[in-house]
């Protein structure tokens, strides 16, 4: 009988340790409430430090498109206005890209300048300003440059502009190391937008630019 008794004490047991290790855990949310930004904050967004300053900054332009990450961005518009870096266009490069576009007569005929934006440029403003390269990217828009593989890169004539040369936000918002500021587009002229930024190593990283659901 007490052989017995022990025996059961012992299936107890066992059987206590069993559910014991079944039981589930519940894991601890890592979520990080969205904060107002800081007033010192946007003030540094909407001076000169960042955006606006002197022309040609490129980080304006990563608000000419709306993408909802950055291997969606449009390239067109983005390097539009050139990359903010200096290129040198010769007079065979002028030539080749008039032959490619079907521009007839001499260069002196031109009556718009051409934008030169080299592909070394191009993945080094990517990788600055996104963390990517353009092989990352999905492409978009970039056929409307006249690209010539002889010298890598990428031209388009253009006589206007899509540049603002002011950006204001009237708000934002820090999730973490996600940054969201909120603005009306007065240069496109269609409603209010969020652009989502990411501090990562002291920099900041376009994220997406999206419209605002009403």
């Amino acid at each position: 009988m007490k052989k017995i008794m022990i025996l059961i004490f012992t299936l107890v047991c066992i059987m206590t340790l069993l559910v014991g290790c079944g039981k589930p855990v519940t894991p601890q949310s890592n979520t990080t409430e969205a904060i107002s930004l800081p007033e010192e904050e946007l003030a540094y967004f909407n001076g000169d430090s960042f955006f606006n300053g002197n022309y040609m900054n490129i980080r304006n332009q990563f608000l000419s498109s709306l993408y909802d990450e950055p291997a969606n961005i449009d390239l067109f518009e983005l390097f539009y206005c050139g990359s903010g870096i200096v290129e040198t266009i010769t007079e065979d490069e002028l030539t080749a890209v008039m032959t490619k576009s079907g521009i007839a007569g001499s260069i002196d005929d031109l009556l718009c300048p051409c934008e030169k934006i080299s592909c070394s440029n191009m993945n080094k403003i990517l990788t600055e300003c996104m963390g990517i390269t353009l092989d990352d990217t999905n492409e978009i828009e970039l056929e409307h440059f006249v690209y010539l593989s002889q010298y890598d890169a990428y031209y388009y004539f253009h006589g206007d502009t899509n540049y603002r040369g002011s950006i204001n936000f009237s708000g934002g918002e820090r999730e973490g190391d996600i940054i969201r500021l909120f603005y009306n587009d007065k240069f496109f002229c269609d409603g209010y937008k969020v652009l989502t930024l990411q501090e990562k190593n002291g920099a900041y990283l376009f994220v997406a630019n999206q419209k605002l659901e009403s």
